[in-house]
């Protein structure tokens, strides 16, 4: 009988600890729990559903991080110590001269507890019983119901904590418990312990002051719920298999194959006793199982069935007597070197496997070349099942770095070098550690049907040492820390993306002087490196300036034009500004910036600021704004306060203005570096400036343009750069320059000029949507910005009110610049880039064609002639293009388009008019059109046209799958391929087929006779 009780104390326990805890089932079970995902010890929530120990909250939900309160342990402890009975009112009479107890509902049960000890009070006469009860007071409670004696063990008293966490501990309650035992213990804990718990062997009776457990060795599990223990090697689940299978075998949801298996009539974990079953062959279970349980023995808790594979399975664990080696296998000869001082040996049948890819099976130098598997970087991981020394498994992980080729999130696809074999991939079959997109660098692993993708960890910094370790390895030292080179695949270096780094050639690819940004694998090893992304240029535009004087303090602002192109009115920072900017060091004598220096250099800085409300002499009569068209060097801390950090100046050492001090006369000053001695035009990569001077000119000069209040921008490198027209000096409406040189030498870091031609290639284009609402000064309007994000404007009713007034003005591009968040809009027209709206479609890749066609076939099913007739456009690298179909005013931005081969999109383009090339497409689904994603995205055709050949020639690769290219669709892949070739219009390109099969090609410069064109058709 007391046995029983033991037993019904135990189930008790369990029920209650939890049971307190819900205020009404409503999840069946654990699937059905609403926040599932946060469980975090699922096994034991799951099995403790199954039993029926565990029910949800009145919302579904299981609530893993609620709280279990002390009196509602007090509860739970005195049921258990009365043999299940609820004896509350019993002891509510009990003087336990506990203070805070009076109208608790659990009073008795609090009485009880503490009067034996089981449970302390706080100290001071006070019980506290809305408190948190602890990990440590759950494992009390459970130990005592377990048949533990607290007075014997030491469960009471001040050291009560120390002898209950040192006997749970030891009987495992706290297994993969890892908190501050004396911390509130949780929902999602309180299982863990209770799954724990019923693990342990029960205890009979005492004797000379020990614990006696059952002679079966019974458990709570065996006893009251008839479950039984299954051991067994996990050789496949629906991750990974090792059944001498390829690296993409998995199986399918729900199921785990063991090997090994043997069945216990006792589910203690930590015994073998009792009646064992042993079964050979591989044995399936209905249950899932995680890819870190691959090729170890875990335990399986079943309710057994006739077939033990039927068997229904209540939790899973891993065995802690399994002899697991992990780590990088880091340079060894042979594993055997890496298992040196492990105790383990690898022996002839000992399986290798990569990625989970069956590799043989034998000694590790019989198995594969030290060159593939044996590096820094290769994850491995040794296993010994049955603790006798020999290794059962060798499992590598092998990842590769490589990069995000091309990502669409509305196809949902992404195509990786390497992954795949380079493939389209499906996001189904990702499993994603990180967020992606287009460029970005990954790591990658495959195995089980599905590719695993991270982002890797970088360091930036030079080289300072290179040297060898203990093993004579070659390290180098970045920023104080010791890195090794990885050894792992490196696509993204074969594709140019990065430099792979060979450690053997560090001293010179990339050396001890140069910053770079080195790529790390997952283990640390240094995969690549790559140049740092240069720092954003810290130059302005000078727009407006003022400095004014309050009682004795004097401060000043200035509005600039930042190289983002944004705008923006700041406080100086005055003393600091004044010293950096306007202290003439040089000249000064003794070097120190006393107070003669610091009264002069403010002077300077209120000269160069002007002002309009302080005059006391002739030094204070420079103008309000007197700084604009200066271009400065600044900083700005996180309180938007601007300190100048220098003005540029000129040849003269003065402070340089666009176009200063030009006598309109004679054009005679001479303070103005440069006049343009020929137009620039945008594109180009030399600025010739007077009559002997030139300037390279590079994706990163900065060029100002300041010709009034009203007139200037800016624009970084040459591909933006405006034109300016060329007018010697002493001409008419002078254009000049004002030049700043990288090193003293000849490429230009910043420009100034006095002009432009307002050409649109420096502005920003947005799409408008629609209107949100008028009111009598401010119209907003809901718009796609150029980089897809979707936000909110306000432009002034007065100028635009009649602008989006109806319909037909929405869906509309433009231009913008903004000042002071209020837009101003510009029609899309003219020289530079301009807009075009209608239908469009891939026809070659890279190559788009707009019509008002809606069909590569007519009604009747036949070709559509007219499909590939029309203006041709240019998609590169740059063009962005968003898919605006279901894009709405409350998304934060579009997602990324494309053009497709055999269907049209509705497309509203910004293209450049000199070669066609698209800037920002924004494009949508025609009306009632659903494009077969996987047909279209495979459908791309390659055309290069080889000018050297004479005559030349043309090749057009077609995919697998694509049917035999029809005349017209030949005619058009040739014009688009010559019009891309020679950058000129496809409408400027005339080809037709000669009589003896070559091709004459017709352009405004020549006609090009006996031109071959050969199609290559790939096989299927």
């Amino acid at each position: 009988m007391r046995n029983l009780k033991r037993a019904l104390s135990l189930a008790l326990a369990a029920v209650m600890l939890i049971g307190m805890m819900v205020v009404g089932a409503s999840a069946a079970s654990y699937d059905d729990f609403t926040d599932r995902d946060e469980i975090v010890n699922k096994d034991a929530v799951s099995m403790l559903t199954t039993l029926g120990v565990i029910d949800g909250k009145t919302d579904g939900s299981f609530d893993p991080e609620g709280t279990v309160r002390r009196d509602e342990m007090a509860k739970m402890i005195s049921v258990i110590m009365n043999q299940g009975v609820d004896n509350n009112d019993l002891f509510s009479g009990v003087n336990s001269k506990l203070t805070d107890i009076g109208d608790n509902w659990a009073k008795g049960h609090i009485n009880y507890c503490y009067t034996l000890g089981i449970i302390a009070g706080r100290g001071n006469g006070t019980f506290d019983p809305a408190a948190s009860v602890t990990a440590a007071e759950a494992a009390k409670m459970l130990l005592v119901a377990a048949g533990y004696d607290p007075s014997i063990e030491g469960f009471v008293g001040t050291d009560w904590a120390i002898n209950t966490n040192a006997k749970a501990s030891a009987l495992g309650i706290f297994r993969n418990f890892n908190k501050n035992v004396m911390l509130p213990l949780n929902r999602d804990d309180a299982a863990l312990l209770i799954y724990n718990a019923l693990d342990i062997e029960m205890i009979q009776k005492y004797e000379n002051g020990y614990a006696i457990a059952y002679a079966d060795r019974r458990t709570i599990l065996s006893a009251m719920y008839g479950v039984y223990k299954v051991e067994g090697v996990v050789v496949g689940n629906k991750w990974a298999e090792l059944e001498e299978t390829d690296y993409d075998a998995a199986l399918k949801d729900g199921k785990t194959t063991l090997s090994n298996v043997k069945l216990y009539a006792s589910t203690t974990a930590s015994t073998e006793k009792g009646e064992v079953v042993e079964y050979s062959g591989n044995i399936s279970f209905n249950v899932d199982t995680t890819v870190e349980m691959i090729g170890k023995t875990v335990t399986l808790y079943i309710r057994k069935t006739t077939i033990l594979a039927d068997s229904v399975v209540l939790g899973v664990t891993t065995k802690d007597s399994v002899n697991v080696v992990e780590g990088s296998v880091a340079n060894e000869s042979a594993v055997k070197d890496f298992l040196k001082g492990t105790g383990l040996t690898v022996t002839s049948d000992t399986e290798y496997y990569v990625n989970y890819g069956y590799l043989g099976t034998g000694n590790s130098a019989e198995i594969y070349d030290n060159a593939d598997f044996n590096y820094n970087g290769i994850k491995v991981e040794v296993i010994d099942n049955n603790n006798d020394g020999d290794v059962d498994y060798v499992l590598y992980l092998v990842e590769t770095l490589s990069y995000v080729k091309k990502y669409s999130s509305k196809n949902e696809t992404l195509t990786v070098p390497a992954m795949n074999d380079g493939k389209i991939t499906k996001f189904e079959d990702v499993v994603f550690a990180d967020e992606v997109t287009t460029d970005d660098l990954v790591l990658f692993v495959e195995y089980g049907g599905r590719d695993y993708i991270s982002t890797p960890e970088s360091v930036t910094g030079k080289i300072t040492r290179i040297d060898r370790d203990a093993e004579k390895e070659l390290y180098v030292t970045i920023e104080g820390d010791s890195y090794y080179q990885s050894y792992i695949p490196d696509a993204a270096a074969e594709d140019e993306v990065v430099e792979h780094f060979d450690i053997t050639e560090a001293a010179t690819d990339p050396g001890f002087d140069t910053e770079v940004i080195f790529i790390l694998d997952s283990n640390d090893y240094i995969v690549a490196y790559q140049a740092p992304e240069a720092a954003a240029p810290n130059y302005a535009l000078v727009l407006g300036s003022a400095w004014t004087q309050n009682a004795l303090t004097k401060s000043g602002q200035l509005s600039i034009l930042k190289t983002d192109k944004t705008e923006g009115t700041y406080t100086i920072n005055w003393d600091a500004s004044a010293k950096a900017a306007f202290w003439d060091k040089a000249s000064d004598a003794d070097g120190k910036y006393d107070s003669a220096e610091k009264k002069a250099a403010i002077a300077a800085l209120e000269a160069y600021l002007g002002t309009r409300d302080v005059v006391v002499d002739d030094q204070y009569k420079t103008p309000l704004n007197n700084a604009s068209g200066s271009v400065i060097k600044y900083a700005i801390d996180d309180d938007d306060v601007i300190t100048i950090k220098s003005v540029m100046t000129n040849a003269a050492d003065e402070i340089a203005y666009a176009g200063n001090g030009i006598d309109e006369s004679d054009g005679a000053d001479t303070t103005v570096d440069s006049y343009l001695n020929r137009k620039y035009e945008t594109g180009d990569g030399t600025l010739y400036a007077d009559a002997d001077s030139k300037y390279a000119v590079d994706l990163n000069t900065i060029a100002f343009y300041y010709a009034g209040e009203d007139d200037y921008g800016v624009a970084i490198g040459y591909d933006e750069m405006y034109d300016v027209a060329a007018n010697a000096k002493g001409d008419t409406d002078t254009k000049t320059v004002q030049v700043w040189t990288t090193e003293g030498g000849k490429l230009a870091d910043v420009l100034l000029f006095n002009s432009r031609e307002d050409r649109a290639v420096d502005k920003d284009y947005l799409y408008v949507l629609s209107a949100n609402a008028l009111t009598s000064k401010i119209l907003e309007l809901n718009v796609i910005f150029e980089d897809g994000t979707v936000d909110t404007i306000e432009v002034s009713r007065e100028k635009y009110g009649d602008d989006f007034d109806d319909d037909a003005d929405f869906e509309t591009v433009w231009a913008y610049s903004v000042k002071d968040e209020v837009y101003t809009l510009y029609e899309v027209t003219g020289e530079g880039y301009t807009v075009a709206a209608d239908n469009a479609h891939l026809i070659k890749k890279g190559t788009i064609v707009m019509n008002a066609e809606t069909d590569n076939e007519t009604a009747e099913g036949e070709e559509n002639t007219a499909w590939n007739v029309g203006d041709y456009y240019t998609i590169t690298s740059k063009s962005a293009v968003w898919d605006i179909t279901d894009v709405t005013k409350d998304d934060d931005k579009a997602p990324a388009g494309e053009f497709l081969y055999k269907t049209a999109k509705e497309a509203i383009i910004v293209y450049d008019t000199d070669v066609n090339t698209v800037l920002v497409a924004w494009i949508k689904d025609l009306p009632g059109e659903v494009a077969d994603d996987d047909e279209e995205i495979d459908a791309t055709i390659d055309v290069t046209v080889n000018l050297s050949d004479v005559p030349f020639t043309v090749t057009i690769d077609v995919p697998a799958g694509h049917a035999t290219l029809k005349a017209y669709e030949l005619n058009s892949l040739v014009k688009a391929g010559v019009a891309q070739e020679l950058a000129i219009k496809s409408s400027e390109v005339d080809p037709t087929v000669a009589a003896d099969g070559t091709w004459i090609i017709k352009t405004p410069d020549i006609t090009y006779q006996s031109v071959t064109v050969t199609v290559n058709y790939a096989a299927i």
